[in-house]
């Protein structure tokens, strides 16, 4: 399961279709208030990752990467933005499994997602421990706290 959080519903759309592909269920959020009320809630299940807008109504993206690891110190999140600049690559560095420019490639969030539900299930293989998946392509570019280069 992969969350998704994006005010603009083609988006949304989008990405959960790519999300199946990939043979997993999303759920979708249009804002990162209505994420924050889903987290709180008796039903939330974690999920193999987050992925989210930065630029979204109400609390953005930053934000919300902040207050959902308050609750969820390890949870794999990835930033959508269109607007990519100094202090979006430092954020990203330090809280981030990885961020994605908009315009992006279909191919470019399937890879991602793979690399995510196998960073997970290198992860659930470890069992409390914080698990890597060592081939991931993504980690190797920022402070990834489960990959094998960070360890």
């Amino acid at each position: 399961m992969f969350h998704i959080i994006d005010d603009e519903a083609v988006l949304r759309a989008l990405i959960k279709a790519l999300v199946g592909k990939t043979g997993h269920d999303a759920l979708c959020f249009e804002s990162g208030d209505q994420y924050l009320e889903h987290l709180e809630s008796a039903g939330f299940e974690q999920p193999i990752a987050i992925l989210t807008d930065v630029t979204m109504p109400g609390i953005n993206g930053y934000d919300l990467t902040v207050e959902i690891r308050k609750v969820l110190p390890f949870q794999k999140i990835v930033l959508i933005t269109g607007y990519a600049d100094e202090k979006h690559n430092r954020f990203a560095a330090s809280q981030l499994c990885y961020s994605v420019s908009k315009p992006f490639r279909a191919d470019q969030i399937i890879a991602l997602l793979t690399a995510l539900t196998s960073c997970e299930a290198a992860h659930q293989e470890h069992g409390d421990s914080p698990g890597y998946f060592p081939q991931c392509k993504f980690g190797i570019d920022h402070d990834c706290p489960f990959h094998a280069s960070n360890k």
